[in-house]
């Protein structure tokens, strides 16, 4: 990307859980690489997504919780959809990494709206 243009901004929709596939992996991956290219970069866990938000506490071994904390570090803004976490598999906000607030489906529609791509995950 250009130093003197705006960022684009790039939302990624993750619709699988952790270990079942390697699609919440990738997704978290293609987040960080495009922070690093400097992109604003949206993700919206959705369905099983939510389940890797559940992912809190670090393992002996690499994983996706691990990887979504160093996305946000680095500015990756992460959601969750309330209804696939809360309502349909009773996670709450207190059941996941800090910092990720459970939301409505009108602020992936919102993000989708302002993004120029769009990368879905899902299986």
């Amino acid at each position: 990307m250009d130093q003197g243009s705006d960022p684009k901004t790039l939302t990624i929709v993750l619709n699988r859980g952790p270990f079942i596939s390697e699609y919440a992996d990738m997704a978290v991956n293609l987040a960080l690489r495009a922070r690093k290219k400097g992109y604003n970069v949206n993700l919206y866990l959705y369905l099983d997504g939510v389940w890797v938000a559940h992912v809190r506490r670090d393992k002996d071994f690499a994983n996706v919780g691990e990887h979504l904390r160093s996305a946000m570090r680095r500015g990756v803004n992460v959601k969750s959809c309330a209804r696939c976490a809360d309502e349909a598999r009773d996670i709450t906000e207190d059941d996941q990494i800090e910092g990720i607030p459970l939301v409505g489906i009108y602020t992936l529609i919102d993000w989708l709206k302002e993004s120029d791509k769009v990368v879905t995950f899902t299986g």
